[in-house]
């Protein structure tokens, strides 16, 4: 059995998996998405249809940027695979180079709920597409209908960005992680790069895989790098993927 249980990052929602959704159901993977409900789609927190140990099992959690920090972590701890997509473990780098990174953060939090709420969000979801085209509709999805609750959980969750210093908890040591670094990414720094792989081979009893993309942002859109992703997880190759 194959199973996939997705988690999106801030500021998302189960929507941005519904290419990744329609492919991986083609080659007979049962797919669910986890759902923080920022905006009007209901939260969902999905649980593991298969729990047995079977060798051939494969349950796969795939974690977008904070989606690693926000997944639940039974799901993650249970999962033999975990695909980590532009996500890390420290956000923002330790040394001087932080200062702008610190004060970047801090407006965007200060303009939840403010009328500078849309602006900053519009900035922030077109800055994690590029050099990647969204087109207006996606963006627009991603700013109406947001309830309180909603402003509520975004600035918790960029709270826990900003706070976060280590792995997220539920990792299980015994897991197979695959890394998947974007080069072309305008939210995270080379260093924040560089501290997850660093703490996952300390984590890990097995040493992580790493994909290198040229030519994605943040967020992963291209139809040829997903499938790079399903065809690791199908065949689970022995050596990194540069």
């Amino acid at each position: 059995m194959k199973e996939i249980i997705a988690m999106h990052g801030w500021a998302g929602n189960s929507n941005q998996w519904s290419n990744w959704e329609q492919i991986f159901k083609c080659y007979e993977w049962e797919w669910r998405n986890s759902e923080r409900g920022y905006t009007a789609i209901s939260p969902h927190i999905p649980k593991w249809n298969h729990n047995s140990n079977q060798v051939k099992l494969k349950r796969v959690a795939i974690c977008h940027s904070l989606g690693s920090h926000l997944i639940d972590k039974q799901v993650l701890y249970s999962a033999t695979h975990v695909v980590l997509i532009n996500s890390f473990s420290r956000f923002i780098p330790s040394g001087k180079e932080n200062r702008p990174i610190k004060l970047a953060l801090n407006r965007m939090m200060d303009a939840i709920n403010t009328p500078n709420e849309a602006s900053m969000l519009r900035k922030f979801h077109v800055k994690a597409y590029k050099p990647n085209h969204i087109d207006a509709d996606s963006i627009e999805s991603n700013l109406i209908n947001i309830s309180d609750l909603g402003r509520v959980k975004l600035k918790k969750d960029l709270k826990l960005l900003i706070d976060s210093d280590s792995l997220p908890i539920g990792l299980n040591t015994l897991a197979n992680v695959l890394i998947v670094n974007s080069e072309e990414d305008n939210i995270l720094a080379n260093q924040t790069k560089a501290k997850l792989a660093e703490d996952l081979r300390k984590h890990l009893k097995f040493l992580p895989k790493i994909i290198n993309l040229q030519d994605e942002g943040h967020s992963i859109t291209k139809i040829k790098n997903i499938k790079k992703i399903k065809h690791w997880l199908e065949f689970n190759h022995a050596k990194n993927m540069v």
